[in-house]
């Protein structure tokens, strides 16, 4: 899986004080894309779009759209997960960062509803919260994220693991 994010851009205007920064120059634009085929099939498409509170701390949304496909199963596994996301982040040292977001998933019962023994119909909303951090290497206008981040909801309707790997590139 491919992730992409833009953090910090690492090119800043010069100013005196935050406050000169223009609404324009503050925004940050990333999100993830990853991609899968094969038996099985996962798509992951999460564009996001943050605002500069300071120069090394962002706050921004986002949405989450998931296809999977398992043909290892019998039946087969397929299903979509859509929603939404808050995040914040923190760049520390010029080297460091500390990232939490928060996810809002609308999943199928179906796949997901683990707690109620009879098969349901339709979704439900769930809430995944992910807190970490990792390393952050600039370079140029640009820079390189590895990331590790725990789900404070692993619950056993969530449907992804107790922590994730994030790597990925920003421009």
């Amino acid at each position: 899986m491919l992730s992409f994010a833009q953090f910090i851009d690492d090119e800043e205007p010069e100013y005196a004080t935050n406050d000169s920064l223009s609404f324009k120059n503050r925004l940050i634009f990333g999100g993830n894309l990853g991609l899968v085929f094969g038996t099985y099939t996962y798509i992951n498409i999460s564009p996001t779009v943050g605002y500069k509170i300071k120069p090394d701390f962002a706050a921004g949304v986002g949405v989450i759209y998931e296809y999977v496909n398992d043909k290892t199963y019998r039946p087969y596994y397929e299903t979509t997960i859509f929603g939404g996301k808050l995040f914040v982040q923190h760049v520390l040292f010029d080297c460091v960062i500390l990232y939490a977001e928060n996810n809002t998933l609308s999943l199928e019962k179906r796949y997901y509803d683990r707690i109620h023994s009879y098969p349901q119909e339709g979704r439900f909303i769930l809430n995944v919260p992910w807190v970490g951090g990792g390393f952050y290497q600039r370079s140029g206008k640009g820079g390189m994220y590895l990331m590790i981040l725990f789900n404070l909801n692993n619950s056993a309707n969530s449907p992804y693991s107790s922590y994730e790997y994030r790597m990925g590139f920003n421009f």
